[in-house]
């Protein structure tokens, strides 16, 4: 009985999962679709009999109300409690299961495994439309955002390390930097075009392809890009396109109205950040597309 008991509460390491990035509505729909509807809260009532401190559980009924929880959700209830009281006493217990959105998503996770609907390789040639999916690597801003955030730092930098200008030069030291303040505002704004949609393009690579991740930034955690970048995750999403060959990519401004410019002409508004003198920097390289193979995702979970 122990050993079954240990077996039953034995947990796989990968429902222990830890999101950065979690989007609940999408979790609560599939599951609700999963369940064919759910109660938002669910009691289980059963009479416990305690006989030399051992505990023997009768179900007697079910019952369920609904309320709606932002983040705690009670569903699905089973398990066990245990209560120790004297010889032959018999006493009614109400117990409720709590779910958070992380146990949620785990639950719909391990759904997807064990009706062999997930698909962990990456195989373009191979991959549908509509496919749920899971892959892993390391996370890197969408490209044109990352060199654009990169070169007003270097704005910032530039400021940081001026030298005091010399006396009677701080006319036309003002003059310069009013310009630069210019160029700024005008990177900001561009920048800011390119995240006015609410979501943001990450980008996961390795030699069989590229994927794109289409986040909505309201579902980060703490809303902080920073801890993701760089980081090693895995992503759980649903593909809505695929390029298969080379000569299709991926446009990073499809989101913004930079879509509509022409892209000779978009191409000499950018060529203005690659100039000779921008090389002894260290920025990223610039570029508004993703050359395929590469697959764009509805991230649902982005989880070490």
């Amino acid at each position: 009985m122990e050993r079954d008991r240990k077996m039953k509460n034995k947990i796989d390491s990968n429902r222990l999962i830890i999101p950065i990035y979690i989007n609940e509505k999408i979790v609560l729909d599939m599951l609700a679709i999963m369940e064919d509807g759910f109660s938002m809260v669910s009691q289980i009532n059963y009479t416990e009999h305690k006989e030399n401190s051992s505990t023997q559980k009768v179900d007697v009924g079910v019952s369920t109300s609904t309320m709606l929880l932002s983040k705690l959700l009670k569903i699905d209830v089973s398990g066990e409690a245990n209560h120790v009281g004297n010889n032959g006493e018999n006493q009614s217990i109400a117990k409720e299961k709590i779910h958070t959105n992380v146990s949620l998503l785990s639950k719909f996770r391990g759904f997807l495994v064990e009706q062999n609907i997930l698909k962990s390789d990456l195989n373009f040639s191979k991959m549908q439309v509509g496919d749920f999916i899971e892959v892993e690597g390391e996370l890197q801003k969408n490209p044109i955002i990352n060199y654009m955030d990169r070169f007003i730092d270097l704005f910032r930098m530039a400021d940081i390390f001026a030298e005091e200008p010399i006396l009677g030069s701080k006319t036309q030291a003002k003059s310069q930097k009013q310009k630069e303040n210019g160029v700024m505002k005008q990177i900001q704004m561009f920048t800011n075009e390119l995240k006015h949609s609410g979501t943001i393009d990450f980008i996961l690579s390795d030699l069989r392809g590229t994927t794109v991740l289409s986040a909505q930034e309201q579902y980060l955690e703490n809303d902080n890009i920073s801890e993701i970048i760089g980081g090693h995750f895995k992503v759980l999403g649903k593909v809505i396109s695929i390029c298969k060959k080379d000569t299709e990519n991926v446009d990073l401004l499809r989101k913004t109205s930079l879509s509509i410019i022409q892209e000779d002409i978009l191409n000499e508004l950018l060529s203005e950040f690659q100039t000779e003198d921008m090389k002894q920097f260290n920025l990223p390289e610039l570029k508004t597309k993703i050359a395929g193979p590469a697959v764009i995702v509805i991230p649902i979970a982005i989880y070490a």
